[in-house]
This record gives structure tokens, sequence and C-alpha cells, in this order.
């Protein structure tokens, strides 16, 4: 019997607003342009935050992508209050924006790589503080 492959986790906090990927929007010359105006400004904020987070734990470049194989993602987005929790942007959408921000900064291969997602919320920013709570970790997938 072989011996299952250790857990590897990596968590990481991202200060920022978080944005969502997806709806589109039509531009002056026709062409389609995400719609958030935060998309780019937390795209980046995911990726400072992984690449700080990956000198605290003395990751080298060359070991990237620091996950490998199937993972398991879950995550809290804290939202501004001004806006009903129950309402835009869709929690999906939001998923879509970080997942790709963690592609690019090479936390896994690519994000067809999370087999499951959970648990994921969105919920207000009371004092002020606006951002994500990320954990990832390897994930054994069954017979």
């Amino acid at each position: 019997m072989t011996a299952k492959p250790p857990v590897v986790r990596f968590s990481v906090t991202v200060p920022g607003r978080p944005a969502p990927q997806g709806s589109k929007k039509l531009g002056a010359q026709g062409q389609m342009m995400e719609q958030s105006a935060y998309l780019r400004p937390w795209r980046a904020a995911v990726k400072k935050a992984v690449f700080e987070r990956y000198l605290a734990l003395g990751v080298p470049p060359d070991s990237l992508p620091y996950l490998r194989g199937p993972v398991r993602f879950a995550a809290t987005f804290w939202l501004p209050p001004e806006r009903p929790i129950d309402g835009p942007p869709d929690l999906d959408k939001l998923l879509r924006s970080t997942w790709d921000a963690l592609t690019a900064a090479r936390v896994w291969e690519d994000d067809g790589r999370v087999v499951e997602a959970g648990p994921v919320s969105k919920k207000t920013a009371l004092l002020g503080w606006l951002g994500a709570a990320i954990e990832i970790e390897t994930w054994e997938v069954g017979p």
C-alpha cells in the first residue's frame, strides 16, 4: 500500500476591495471591457499578498507552482458595508477574479485544479477592513 502524500496548506490574507470578474460593458470604441473598475487593483493585491507570503515562508521561485495537483479552496470575502450582502458582486465572479490572480501568482498550475470549494462566503466589512482570507490545501481525490 502506498502512503498518501502529506497535505500542503497555503493561507493568505489579502487587503483590498474584492472585485468580480466576468461582467462586461461596452467601451467607447465598441470593445468589451470588464465592468468593475476594482478588478485590476484586486488582482494586483492578491498577487502582492501571495508573493509576500512566499517570502515569509521562504518559498524559492524555482519551486513554483507552490501547490501541485488537486486542491481544496476556501475563502471569506469582506465587502464594503454600503452594498447589501445579498446583492452584487456575485460570489462566483469574486472567485473567478481571485482564482485567476492565484494562477498568475503561481499558487497552483491552473484554477482547473480546484476540485472542492468551500466554505466560501461574502460578508459585510463592519470594522472597515476590506479583503479576503484565503485557505488552499492539496486534496486527495478518492477512487
